[in-house]
């Protein structure tokens, strides 16, 4: 073969050279499906602070895909309540009471109960709520775990 010829020789096989429509394809490929594989950012972390009940482990605001999520991690631990919710409040958490606890506030979503022989069902492990879309998060400034039934506060963090 010449030198410039469109064919390459490799180990004895000729390999035709990449079409244009296969790297055009290919390159679209790359600029839609490489963003798709986009890391999360935090946007903010922190440990529960116990109002009422301790809460073991940390918890995180990401933004994932343009969509932000609350996540709390593997250690997260508390007792069990009727109705707990992950609540973001418009107040600072010394100002939040039982009474107060969802005035100014977004009810983010419940916590999931695991049973467990040990703890007869405890709050734990890690878990994932997603948060509305459009969401201004410089408008809260306290997450919490709230009884929404019973109007408890189990423990808060400032964001």
């Amino acid at each position: 073969m010449s030198s410039g010829s469109c064919r390459r020789k490799t180990n004895g096989q000729v390999v035709k050279p990449m079409s244009r429509k296969l790297k055009t394809a290919l390159g679209l490929f790359l600029v839609v499906c490489i963003p798709c594989v986009s890391a999360q950012q935090i946007v903010a972390q922190g440990q529960w602070k116990t109002v009422d009940y301790e809460v073991s482990g940390e918890w995180q605001i990401v933004l994932q895909n343009a969509q932000y999520y609350v996540r709390l991690d593997d250690e997260f631990e508390t007792k069990n309540g009727p109705d707990l919710h992950i609540v973001l409040s418009k107040q600072r958490l010394d100002r939040i009471t039982n009474e107060n606890a969802i005035t100014q506030a977004l009810i983010v979503g419940a916590l999931q109960s695991k049973d467990d022989a040990l703890f007869f069902k405890r709050m734990k492990g890690a878990q994932t709520l997603p948060l509305p879309s459009g969401i201004d998060l410089s408008s809260y400034r306290t997450i919490l775990i709230h009884c929404v039934k019973h109007a408890h506060l189990w423990a808060g963090a400032p964001l």
